[in-house]
């Protein structure tokens, strides 16, 4: 071989041995990373947008509730019950009230076999089992802070409270030790869950048996509400109070009301006038002094003319509340909705009586509605828009 052609040799040849030593270092498994898939190369994105990875935001805490006034299953609902069924009471309303995730109602009455019994001169004890009209309702705890509950003294009490726990519907205002009453009873509703409180006392201007009454300077329920309140994410406090068949609030329960709330309670249930009065936002939170009667036997007109209150809470942006009207025919004793006519005429009512308090509701398909925003020291309701419901 000629020795000019040498170099061009050598050069072809170190050529080729650097293309071969390319070719193999770059096959998968031979550039120190076992096994690199080219889709996992991180080389093949360089110079493309940077990847992340997006984390969907939780969703809001909320849940929804039902909240109804007075409940009496004795003297002519016992009647009706013993004619009809346990199931007639709230066939034509138990769709609304079992829908939420938790229902609230004041129980009027003693569930029991036992004690006085004079219901004509309204001393009430009603039979054990028709704690199914609650059951058939939905309802998922009942106040027992009324003038009625202690209707058939101490053993009434007794067996109400074992009732109500075999048939596991919590209940506030009353414990078997007579001087627990003013205990909290907690429930955990929604997904995610929310823990929520409630307490519940009467504040009665004559003589009453109560295993939870309200201290004329309130200090004892404040206390109640100040010790429960770090316990639980939202506080129920359920009133029975006022004048009945009255429907405006007294001086004496709006103080207390503001009272309470400055307390920390977050909502103020409230019966006993056995008619409708009207709701109040104080400070964004939600009064209703009183939501009337649910199940009772009075006399026609605006004492069997009430609502169902449903509230809707989402953490951050506060309540979504609407009162459907229904009636109660003294001739099925449970309620009903009622035609339209009367519908409206419950509707107006509910929007005048609560107009003086500083509150107004959008009637709006057979409904009065209400929002209460979420927002710090709010004083006033704000009209809903239709979208949001």
């Amino acid at each position: 071989m000629s020795r000019r052609y040498r170099p061009l040799i050598l050069a072809a040849v170190l050529l080729v041995g650097l293309c071969m030593a390319l070719w193999v270092s770059s096959a998968p498994g031979n550039d120190g990373q076992a096994g690199l898939d080219r889709a996992d190369d991180p080389r093949l994105h360089q110079g493309s947008a940077p990847t992340s990875t997006v984390i969907a935001s939780p969703r809001p805490r909320q849940f929804t509730m039902v909240a109804v006034g007075d409940v009496m299953t004795d003297r002519n609902v016992g009647k009706a019950i013993r004619a009809n069924g346990m199931r007639s009471i709230l066939a034509r309303v138990a769709d609304l009230t079992s829908s939420a995730d938790v229902s609230f109602a004041n129980l009027e009455c003693p569930l029991s076999t036992e004690g006085p019994h004079d219901p004509a001169n309204c001393c009430f004890r009603a039979r054990p089992e028709t704690v199914q009209v609650l059951l058939h309702g939905g309802f998922d705890i009942v106040s027992l802070a009324n003038n009625h509950s202690l209707n058939a003294g101490r053993a009434g009490v007794l067996q109400t409270l074992q009732t109500l726990d075999r048939n596991r519907i919590a209940y506030c205002g009353a414990r078997y030790d007579r001087d627990k009453g003013g205990e909290p009873t907690f429930l955990t509703v929604g997904d995610p869950p929310v823990r929520l409180g409630f307490l519940a006392a009467t504040d009665l201007s004559f003589e009453h048996g109560s295993y939870n009454k309200v201290a004329a300077d309130r200090s004892n329920l404040v206390a109640q509400i100040r010790s429960t309140r770090p316990q639980c994410d939202l506080l129920f406090v359920s009133l029975h109070w006022g004048d009945e068949y009255q429907n405006m609030p007294n001086q004496r329960q709006r103080n207390t009301a503001h009272i309470l709330v400055d307390a920390g309670a977050d909502v103020i249930l409230g019966h006993h006038p056995h008619t409708l009065q009207g709701a109040e936002v104080y400070r964004g939170k939600l009064i209703l002094y009183s939501m009337g009667n649910f199940v009772f036997d009075q006399r026609e007109g605006e004492r069997m003319e009430s609502a169902i209150f449903y509230l809707k809470w989402i953490e951050g942006w506060g309540w979504q509340v609407f009162a459907k009207p229904i009636w109660i025919p003294r001739s099925r004793m449970g309620p009903i909705y009622p035609s339209a006519s009367r519908r409206d005429k419950i509707l107006a009512r509910l929007q005048r009586i609560s107009e003086p308090l500083g509150t107004r509701w959008l009637i709006q398909g057979g409904k009065a509605w209400l929002e209460v925003p979420a927002s710090a020291g709010a004083k006033t309701a704000h009209v809903p828009t239709a979208a949001a419901y």
